[in-house]
């Protein structure tokens, strides 16, 4: 693939100034989320309001913390939340999120938890860069963002967190590291075998994960990788991209973008498109040798996605390319014209 594909291991460079310097290093995001609602000290069956278009895995970390779920829609239009101040009575922690590096919701319904108590938990597993300072708790992964094998990041507000984390799980760190040699190779020898050799490894280590993570912490090498990482030059290059492909990109009825504006400080995560056919969109960019994923599929603790048609909508036709640091303006060109040939 030209586009797309697993960050390798990075390599360090000189310490940079972070979004992140006060962070706790977990192992993954969930092991992050999962350590912030530990901290809460919530009662048994407490109610967490959570967006029906998320991450499966960002659901187990509240069950896991014995949370029950009460799901809010998303919009299509903007990946706006849906709220309802009636959903409200009961619940303990509101689940936020920055979809794609964007802060689209309500501040000011925000607000109005914190006015009935009620923790707030930003997933910023897309948006590190954008943290809402009026949540109590910010967690996410930092695996999207670069070639790491322990991305999680916890912060609290106002203090520090009241449990230790727990030792990395070794099995888990052995496959990522794996994973991210394959994906070395892949590119040095320009052999799509070590890829799905990297893929293998993986998803075998992240079906593990999904079962056994735990309040994990980091491990020293991801730190580290963190602590030195150009995260300013990759804020540039990100948005640089962004708005290349929002210039050169004509969008259609049949594929265009999620969103189109970033406000100054924030960074895009992915370049994220609608679908009329996403079988059928992704079957074309992958013939041009761009990658596409979906985030997410319906998770599968959500009996009855048609009570949220928003975020059915979305998960039927949602799609991520990523437009990463690693790229140039020449791919992000070749990238634009790729998706100006699509005919659905």
């Amino acid at each position: 693939m030209r586009i797309g594909g697993m960050f390798p291991l990075e390599r360090e460079g000189k310490a940079q100034e972070s979004p992140w310097d006060e962070a706790v290093g977990c192992m993954s995001g969930r092991c992050a989320l999962y350590y912030c609602l530990l901290d809460m000290h919530l009662t048994p069956d407490s109610i967490a309001y959570v967006p029906a278009y998320t991450c499966e895995t960002v659901l187990g970390s509240y069950l896991k913390a014995g949370c029950r779920l009460r799901y809010y829609d998303i919009d299509p239009k903007g990946l706006k939340p849906i709220w309802q101040e009636e959903d409200l009575d009961g619940v303990k922690v509101l689940a936020l999120c920055g979809y794609y590096g964007v802060l689209t919701y309500d501040h000011s319904f925000v607000k109005t938890c914190k006015s009935r108590g009620i923790r707030i938990l930003q997933d910023t597993t897309h948006s590190p860069y954008s943290l809402d300072p009026d949540a109590d708790y910010w967690a996410g992964s930092l695996r999207k963002w670069m070639g790491i094998a322990s991305g999680g990041v916890a912060l609290k507000k106002g203090g520090p967190f009241s449990a230790r984390l727990l030792p990395p799980d070794p099995v888990h760190l052995q496959g990522r590291y794996e994973a991210m040699k394959y994906r070395q190779k892949a590119i040095e020898e320009q052999n799509p075998d070590y890829d799905d050799k990297a893929k293998e490894v993986f998803w075998k280590t992240e079906m593990r994960l999904r079962k056994t993570f735990d309040a994990n912490a980091s491990d020293g090498v991801s730190i580290s990788i963190a602590q030195h990482f150009d995260w300013q030059g990759m804020k540039e290059k990100r948005r640089e991209h962004f708005f290349q492909l929002i210039r050169d990109f004509h969008p259609t009825d049949e594929l265009y973008p999620v969103l189109t504006r970033l406000r100054v400080d924030e960074v895009p995560s992915h370049f994220t498109l609608y679908a009329k056919d996403r079988e059928k969109a992704q079957a074309y960019l992958a013939s041009k040798s761009v990658a596409s994923t979906v985030y997410w599929p319906v998770p599968p603790m959500i009996d009855d996605i048609n009570r949220y048609p928003g975020a059915k909508w979305i998960g039927e036709h949602i799609l991520s390319i990523q437009l990463d640091q690693r790229y140039s303006r020449d791919d992000m060109a070749y990238l634009a014209d790729v998706l100006n040939g699509y005919v659905g």
